[in-house]
């Protein structure tokens, strides 16, 4: 079995941060009799909790599908262009659109815009944290702490996705249809929207790495509590909400297991037989 895991909310409380101490010996246990746990996040990888990175996941799919890890190696990267980045600074100035782009090991938005939206919130989160960032192969790991910076950052740079909020004279749909070349909207909780590179998802890295695995989409299980969440559910062959789940995902879920805080993850994997009561063989 393929295991998937979303984080934020999923394997960390996203009210404390707190990670359950059940989660690394469940994980240990998968391992132990042969299962694939895979992370599946919408953050970049160098933007994801080292707490994270440090427990025995065998694979990771990150960025909402831009990114694919299996056992170190990176099989699979789909970047927006500079250019495709230029353009949607552009016009989200245009259409008065606050937004927040996320690089490899860097954050950057506008510090003196308007930090209503909870983009901005987050990014001002991920700064106070000082959340460290390294290289995924296991023989080269580096502690860089992420980085925060300015929009201005972003055009010379660019980023792997980015997230948007409104402001209250936004044109929302004008955006949208002004980046759609290159850019697919995930719309997430209120005003958030969530932007990846066009054809990516959780579901399409799901499919990267099943192919490499030659495992069937069947044989797959998947953890998630929020809206981009759903193309993961759709294509796992068992999908589990949290406790803490928005309704829009428990409505497409086989089962809705208890909390992160509730050892949900720990409980719906022993319900499923995946791992014994115990942890252990």
């Amino acid at each position: 079995m393929v295991i998937f895991f979303d984080v934020d909310g999923t394997l960390v409380d996203e009210a404390t941060q707190i990670i359950p101490a059940s989660l690394e010996p469940a994980l240990q246990a998968l391992r132990a009799r042969g299962h694939v746990p895979v992370v599946n996040t919408g953050r970049p990888y160098g933007n994801c909790d080292p707490r994270i990175r440090a427990l025995p996941f065998s694979g990771w799919i990150c960025a909402c599908g831009m990114q694919v890890f299996l056992e170190g190696t990176q099989i699979h990267r789909n970047y927006p262009t500079l250019e495709a980045c230029r353009h949607m600074l552009d016009m989200a100035k245009k259409h008065r659109m606050v937004a927040v782009c996320e690089g490899e090991s860097a954050v950057y938005f506008d510090r003196h815009g308007d930090l209503r939206g909870s983009g901005p919130r987050e990014a001002l989160r991920i700064e106070s944290v000082g959340i460290q960032s390294g290289t995924l192969a296991v023989e080269e790991v580096r502690s860089l702490q992420v980085q925060s910076g300015t929009l201005e950052d972003a055009w010379d740079r660019g980023f792997v996705k980015f997230v948007t909020n409104d402001t209250d004279c936004s044109d929302r749909q004008g955006f949208i249809q002004a980046i759609g070349a290159d850019f697919d909207p995930i719309f997430r909780e209120g005003d958030m929207i969530e932007f990846v590179a066009k054809g990516s998802s959780k579901a399409r890295g799901m499919e990267i790495l099943l192919e490499k695995l030659g495992v069937h989409r069947a044989d797959t299980v998947a953890f998630g509590d929020s809206t981009n969440d759903l193309p993961m559910f759709a294509l796992a062959g068992t999908a589990i909400a949290m406790g803490n789940g928005v309704p829009e995902l428990k409505e497409k879920a086989h089962y809705i297991t208890d909390t992160v805080l509730q050892d949900g993850i720990w409980k719906a994997l022993t319900r499923l037989g995946l791992i014994d009561a115990t942890g252990h063989e």
